[in-house]
């Protein structure tokens, strides 16, 4: 920037910048609605959606997410049993902190309860599988 000398130069200067200024903030204003509009939340969930469907395509994410998922909703679900529709601060507290131990346990054994179940349909599979087989072996 040169030096002003005179009173003329300085009032040109400062419409300058004031020209400068409203672009600015004209810019702005555009970038805020723009990002408004993407921060929707019906336009995050479909680009969560999409880009899920790209990430989601190994069975180790998709796993994951389900277990964050049921272990969110449990925690959830705890929470409001326990809260309800309370406005005393402590018992939203405690709520809040039982809401967070269910979802760590809830994560935690999920993989477990599913390997238990898995076992018990094989199981009950089985004994099915021998049960017709027996049947048919004695002509019924």
């Amino acid at each position: 920037m040169q030096k002003i000398s005179n009173a003329a130069e300085l009032q040109a200067t400062i419409r300058e910048l004031e020209l400068k200024t409203k672009q600015q903030e004209q810019e702005l204003k555009l970038n805020a609605k723009s990002t408004a509009r993407s921060l929707k939340p019906s336009n995050l969930i479909r680009v969560g959606l999409t880009g899920a469907k790209q990430v989601g395509a190994t069975r180790d994410i998709r796993s994951l997410a389900f277990d964050t998922f049921i272990g969110m909703a449990a925690g959830y679900v705890t929470r409001k049993i326990v809260v309800g529709r309370s406005r005393n601060i402590f018992k939203r507290t405690i709520g809040a902190a039982v809401q967070a131990a269910i979802i760590k346990m809830v994560y935690r054994n999920l993989p477990m309860l599913k390997h238990k179940t898995a076992n018990l349909i094989s199981r009950a599979n089985q004994a099915k599988f021998i049960k017709t087989n027996q049947m048919k072996r004695i002509g019924r």
